[in-house]
């Protein structure tokens, strides 16, 4: 394949043939995201496919590299795609990730010899993620940020910039590595600015944590209750089966509020509640909140309609005395979810001057929605959710970047996967898998107010600024526009 061959006295990995770079990415790309994902990778993962881009041209090379990135993302999605998903999903979804992600690449590629390249690829990567959470159903799987869940203290970065933030900086690492590769000259001039970043970025981010563990706060007990319904479609539970999963929800509610929990959050589809059913069990549910006297947040799908198969996913919060204090049916479904669009303004509601707020599971893919409670400063905010095996743990990992950009506490609640509760810096204080032996009711303490961050004051200024400077350098690059020196 000589058209994969571009000689560069420069380049150190000359030897290497392109082929393996392409190889390399694909691994590389597959190890990083997704679940089973390692977090170090993401830091040089992009690097043999711009060191790719940069050896060879033309477009029988963009189009080996384009299904090298369909390659590698589809293999992300397998990772994630368990029993009951259908393979089928795999390019359902991989295909979007990897046409989401190419543009960042091949625009780098083509002006990664000018001045400034470096600063091009993150800029327009951090910009096609915002615009795939921002006006797709993918949501925000693929971005960067989810790839250091582990690391709390770079995650600080994110209450100052969203996601964008820790995004942009693994993407400048990557490339300023493949500048190092491709030209070894003035190595350490390449390097400072990388190190100095790095450096005040973690320092920001112990700062931040130390500041807030220092500091007293008064807390709430609360209590994530599990179901032991796998509703999930047609044909519904049995009437027999739908009472004893509901009879088993109220006893560990009571068992919760035994226990002392002042909010108790149930898993998404706790139990499913046929439309002439739903007035008695709205009864029941404030009899159950008023009588101990606890803020409870019901999770349950009502069927609208059999063929095609439609439902309402919602969830009743209740306050301590009983009323009803907020209806709310999920905003985002997953794609193929046959679930009816909730369009509910998001709100909160104030419960012993606690600002209380909450979503479904999926939504919390979509900062958007975070935002909205940074804008009604919520304190704590309930996620009744419902994951796979596939998923578990990773999708309530990436609920803690919301607390971290909203400076609000989360109980996600879920049913097959990882019960927790997240405090606003982003910390797990408490954990349940519904897929260990326990008894599906998790108790734990959350802080009742919440703490200031820049990015719920800011929004997405950072992504804006990247946008207003990609356009500008695209228009010297390609002298449109002509400046002065």
């Amino acid at each position: 394949m000589p058209f994969l061959c571009k000689k560069s006295k420069e380049m150190k990995t000359r030897n290497i043939h392109p082929i393996w770079l392409l190889v390399s990415g694909v691994i590389l790309i597959a190890g990083t995201h997704m679940t089973f994902n390692m977090g170090i990778l993401a830091w040089f993962s992009a690097v043999p496919f711009l060191l790719y881009l940069d050896r060879t041209s033309g477009f029988k090379s963009r189009l080996y590299f384009g299904l090298a990135m369909i390659l590698a993302w589809s293999l992300c999605v397998l990772k994630i795609t368990t029993d009951p998903l259908p393979l089928a999903m795999v390019p359902m979804f991989s295909i979007p990730l990897a046409l989401i992600q190419m543009p960042g690449y091949l625009i780098w590629a083509k002006f990664r010899n000018k001045k400034g390249s470096a600063l091009l690829f993150p800029a327009v990567m951090v910009v096609m993620e915002w615009i795939q959470y921002t006006l797709t159903p993918l949501g925000s799987w693929s971005a960067a940020a989810y790839t250091q869940t582990d690391n709390i203290v770079l995650l600080q970065l994110v209450s100052i910039f969203g996601m964008a933030g820790p995004g942009f900086v693994i993407y400048y690492v990557n490339v300023m590595l493949a500048k190092i590769i491709v030209d070894p000259k003035d190595i350490s001039r390449k390097i400072l600015p990388v190190s100095v970043i790095l450096i005040v970025i973690l320092i920001f981010g112990s700062l931040r944590i130390d500041i807030y563990k220092s500091a007293g706060r008064d807390e709430i007990k609360g209590a994530a209750v599990g179901t032991d319904s796998e509703v999930s479609g047609l044909p519904l539970p049995s009437p027999e089966v739908r009472k004893s999963n509901q009879a088993t929800l109220i006893e560990r509610t009571e068992k919760s509020a035994a226990a002392g929990a002042k909010l108790v959050v149930w898993n998404e589809a706790s139990t499913a509640i046929l439309p002439d059913e739903e007035m008695e069990w709205n009864k029941k549910l404030s009899a159950v909140a008023g009588e101990h006297h606890i803020t409870l947040v019901a999770a349950y799908v009502v069927p609208v309609s059999e063929s095609p198969f439609r439902f309402e996913n919602k969830y009743k919060m209740y306050r301590p005395d009983g009323s009803l204090g907020y209806t709310y049916n999920k905003h985002e479904p997953v794609p193929g979810e046959p679930a009816e669009k909730g369009r509910e303004i998001i709100e909160t509601i104030n419960i012993d001057e606690i600002e209380l707020g909450g979503v479904i599971c999926y939504d919390y893919d979509f900062p958007y929605l975070a935002k909205a409670f940074g804008r009604n400063d919520a304190d704590i905010v309930a996620v009744p959710s419902s994951d796979w095996r596939g998923i578990d743990p990773i999708h309530t990992k990436m609920a803690a970047l919301r607390s971290i950009e909203q400076g609000h506490s989360v109980l996600r609640s879920t049913r097959f996967g990882l019960s927790a509760a997240i405090n606003p810096i982003g910390e797990f204080t408490a954990q349940m898998d519904s897929f260990d032996a326990n008894d599906r009711v998790m108790i734990t303490n959350l802080p009742e107010s919440n703490v200031f961050t820049v990015y719920s004051l800011i929004g997405n200024l950072f992504v804006y600024l990247c946008i207003a400077w990609i356009i500008i350098y695209l228009m010297i690059g390609t002298k449109l526009v002509a400046f002065k020196k």
